[in-house]
């Protein structure tokens, strides 16, 4: 995945800089053709918290460009050099590409292993880390300067924190976590057979598992789940969901832990429609809502309900259905005493008839790469 940026800063009169499909192209040299030094500058910002297997990728090439090289590191924030820096506090810098050495005849690619890098520097990856591209020289293009293009940073982001797949199909009541922490759950089916083996069908991701409409569920354990809804945390809940409810009259509920005197969500059917709501029980409550008319129906539909910050959305199949930012939205959405039940309401009741697959629960807001990627798995 391509990591998008969080913040640019330019330094100097001589940057040109721009988006393209590629990656990012820079311009850089002193735009006055003189004796005096002019040092400019790209720092690009990342939130690199949790994320893996980064590789930076650029090409460069020089017009004439006189070498400048820094002292050892770390040094400053101000310090000039050519070449690639890294920060993880924005106070001292590392230099982890020299660019002194370019060929003014053609582009030289480059692939640095950023996990190796910065992990032989003794720094870590955090939501403030930089990137910083650097040229100090007398002259404007093409006597002196860089040109840098392709620039990309690329890397797997933070996996899930619970992640259902439903590819279980042993004759045990147990539904396995493939994420890192095992929270495995535990399919509940009183009046029938729970191993999961009974209720195996065909998924979009693999298989799925498939809830009568009765009395089956899971009940998430609280650990699984409950600090990612806490407040003023970021969360997606994603999942495939197809519902087949027989009759469009009634309120049957998919996902739920609805307590109404306590921030909560829930997705269910009624009258053949699907809701989406966040509920804040703050005054009087409020709702955020999403409806898509005639939703039941039959098919397989990827769904995220997320928050980042004081934003709260809600997708369906990738496409933005409803965005609410409100101060409100930071609040905790998970009730003391109710768990996040998948099927039914905590209690059993309102059952949703239909196939679950591929549900996870992440601490934190998605990228939009993501947002696309599980919406259209491969």
């Amino acid at each position: 995945m391509i990591i998008p940026v969080t913040n640019i800063e330019q330094e100097g009169a001589g940057v040109e800089l721009s988006e393209q499909p590629e990656g990012m192209l820079l311009e850089m040299s002193d735009p006055v053709q003189d004796i005096a030094y002019a040092r400019n500058a790209v720092t690009l910002t990342y939130d690199l918290a949790g994320f893996s297997n980064l590789r930076l990728t650029f090409a460069a090439r020089e017009y004439g460009d006189e070498p400048h090289t820094p002292p050892p590191g770390p040094f400053g924030n101000d310090v000039d050099f050519d070449g690639v820096a890294v920060s993880a506090d924005g106070e001292q810098w590392y230099e982890v590409q020299s660019l002194r050495e370019l060929r003014s005849d053609k582009f030289t690619t480059f692939d640095i292993d950023f996990d190796a890098t910065i992990a032989a520097l003794g720094l870590a990856y955090g939501a403030g880390f930089k990137i910083r591209f650097c040229q100090y020289d007398d002259n404007p293009a093409p006597m002196d300067g860089f040109s840098i293009q392709k620039v990309k940073l690329s890397g797997d982001p933070p996996p899930p924190v619970l992640h259902l797949a439903m590819d279980d199909n042993d004759a045990t009541a147990v539904v396995a976590d493939s994420a890192a922490s095992g929270y495995d759950q535990t399919f509940l089916d009183p009046g029938g057979d729970p191993n999961t083996s009974s209720h195996t069908a065909a998924g979009v991701v693999g298989t799925a598992l498939s809830f009568d409409g009765i009395d089956d569920r899971i009940v998430l354990t609280g650990e699984s789940y409950r600090e990612c809804l806490a407040e003023n945390h970021d969360f997606a809940i994603t999942f495939w969901w197809k519902t087949n409810a027989p009759d469009p009259a009634l309120t049957l509920h998919f996902l739920n832990n609805r307590k109404d005197t306590e921030n909560s969500l829930y997705a269910y059917t009624q009258d053949g429609d699907v809701k989406v709501l966040f509920r804040f029980a703050v005054g009087e409550p409020r709702w955020i809502p999403e409806i898509w008319t005639d939703g039941a129906d039959d098919q397989w539909h990827h769904y995220i309900l997320m928050r980042k910050g004081t934003v709260i959305s809600i997708y369906r199949d990738g496409l933005l259905g409803n965005s609410d930012d409100n101060p409100e939205n930071a609040l905790s959405l998970a009730p003391s005493d109710v768990n996040l039940t998948i099927g039914s309401t905590p209690g059993g009741n309102s059952a949703s008839p239909g196939y679950v697959d591929d549900f996870r629960v992440y601490d934190r807001a998605l990228f939009d790469a993501e947002i696309a990627e599980l919406a259209n798995p491969v």
